[in-house]
């Protein structure tokens, strides 16, 4: 990576961090989220959005391998298809920054010394959006695209929002996020993950743990829609995606209509009504991207 898109980058994802905690500081502890559904851009550039009322990142990307080992769910455009079902023309750092945004509380990546323990963080379901050779929009769980190596037994638990680390490069003194390497959600452990699996999962070659499930995944060159939604402990809203029986995400919850306020009636003098139209709300253009349709390939 350039070190001008790395400097972009990370300004990117410090602008945010600190916008989400003035405002996490500045709200009432007690309020409920928002119902309606708040969604906005990350990149102008990069197909991902966030959505703070609706607790979800957003991110566009395609099918990229339908068969053989894998190492990654999803990787970066140009990074690890070879071992990914899914590729996404974004930033890990954007995924890193949208989690965030909708409140994911970020964990700590795999550790192999002095003893192995797990990735930690948020649980993060994901779920993938398409469109079938004749036109209808569909949805599935991740989870149900990976398997056991050898079996029919599919991916039994959700990843983690590790979060990966940075490191310093000493030629220059700038820091670099790993995951840029392509490591976005592994299904193998890797230290560099933003997304891992909470449980030992092999990276050697010979000893991988997981497969593309074949048969459930569409063509290559597919347009996918990917949702990563967290599954947070201590929320008493209904999850915006029923893990047990996804439904299909067309478009965000309409914006509502704005209120027309009264005039305060004069004690003197009372003017005659007229009737006045409720302007239909604008659609923002960060709202626009969300209701694009999967494209069908």
């Amino acid at each position: 990576m350039r070190t001008s898109q790395i400097a972009a980058t990370c300004i990117l994802f410090c602008g945010l961090v600190s916008v989400v905690w003035a405002q996490k500081d500045a709200s009432d502890a007690k309020e409920q989220p928002p119902e309606k559904s708040e969604v906005r851009k990350l990149s102008d550039q990069h197909p991902i959005w966030f959505d703070r009322g609706r607790k979800m990142v957003i991110a566009d990307g395609e099918i990229c391998l339908r068969k053989g080992t894998l190492e990654m769910f999803a990787c970066l455009q140009g990074t690890k298809e070879h071992e990914s079902i899914v590729s996404v023309p974004i930033k890990a750092m954007m995924l890193h920054a949208g989690l965030i945004a909708i409140g994911a509380q970020q964990g700590t990546p795999v550790k192999f010394s002095p003893e192995f323990k797990p990735a930690s963080g948020e649980e993060i379901a994901i779920y993938v959006q398409w469109k079938d050779d004749k036109g209808k929009t569909q949805i599935a769980n991740a989870k149900d695209w990976v398997r056991k190596t050898g079996t029919k037994d599919t991916l039994d638990t959700n990843w983690v929002f590790a979060g990966s680390y940075f490191w310093n490069d000493e030629r220059n003194g700038e820091k670099v996020y790993t995951a840029e390497s392509g490591d976005l959600v592994c299904v193998s452990n890797f230290p560099t993950a933003t997304l891992d699996l909470p449980i030992e999962s092999s990276q050697e070659n010979a000893n991988l743990s997981y497969e593309a499930f074949t048969d459930r995944i569409p063509p290559e060159g597919t347009k996918v829609r990917l949702f990563f939604v967290p599954k947070f402990k201590k929320e008493e809203a209904k999850p915006a995606i029923d893990e047990k029986n996804p439904q299909p995400i067309e478009k965000p919850e309409p914006m509502p209509k704005e209120e027309v306020k009264e005039e305060p009636k004069s004690e003197t003098k009372e003017e005659p009504k007229t009737e006045t139209e409720v302007p239909a709300a604008e659609t923002s253009e960060a709202e626009k991207p969300a209701e694009k349709e999967v494209a069908t390939e």
